[in-house]
């Protein structure tokens, strides 16, 4: 596995460009932790129709979401098309 690193000074930014070609949900983020709880991290979602069509969510997580309350269809706030709101 490669892994890469960036460091940036305050107020600097950076662009990332990847090859997306491996569907799935890849979690970026800091590796210092206080940073983290600030949400120095993303969630990258890569391919989200190919993993609809290829992958399978077990159903005991399922059940899981259901019992917390958590929406498991539509996009990651349970909403459906352009509907962004919350």
């Amino acid at each position: 596995m490669r892994r890469d690193t960036i460091t940036l000074a305050a107020g600097q930014y950076v662009r990332v460009r990847i090859k997306a070609d491996n569907p799935g949900v890849w979690y970026q983020h800091c590796h210092q932790e206080q940073h983290n709880y600030s949400g120095l991290a993303f969630t990258l979602i890569e391919a989200p129709d190919v993993m609809q069509r290829t992958l399978r969510v077990p159903q005991e997580m399922l059940e899981f979401c259901r019992i917390l309350g958590h929406p498991t269809q539509g996009n990651s706030a349970g909403r459906f098309g352009s509907d962004m709101t919350v």
